[in-house]
């Protein structure tokens, strides 16, 4: 993600805030994809089956959204507004992890079961 903000003529702090934001969503998306391990991701109390979880991640993308489009975090972090077209490869790279894991998990299941 970096190296593609770069290599797309942006600036360093575009190019960081770019990969903190997409470390950020993969980690959601990670956070309730795995909070049933042994279930898929989509069972029906994956997102709200536990409140704290839940307001946690409201919160922490508030506070994203701050870090990256308020001018005085901005000035803190040297970060700069990303365009739509810097979120769709975040969105997709984050995305990407949802099927990834599930294949893990999928195939951690079928190998316990075949272990019994």
């Amino acid at each position: 993600m970096f190296e593609r903000g770069l290599a797309r003529g942006g600036s360093i702090e575009t190019a960081r805030t770019a990969v903190v934001n997409m470390l950020l969503l993969g980690e959601l998306v990670h956070l309730f994809n795995l909070r049933h391990f042994s279930t898929q991701a989509f069972a029906s109390n994956a997102l709200y089956g536990n409140p704290a979880a839940f307001w946690a991640s409201i919160i922490l993308l508030a506070l994203q959204c701050l870090f990256t489009y308020a001018p005085p975090m901005q000035d803190m972090f040297h970060t700069t507004s990303l365009t739509l077209t810097s979120w769709l490869p975040i969105l997709a790279l984050a995305g990407a992890l949802l099927p990834a894991v599930e294949a893990e998990k999928w195939l951690l299941r079928h190998l316990q079961r075949r272990r019994m």
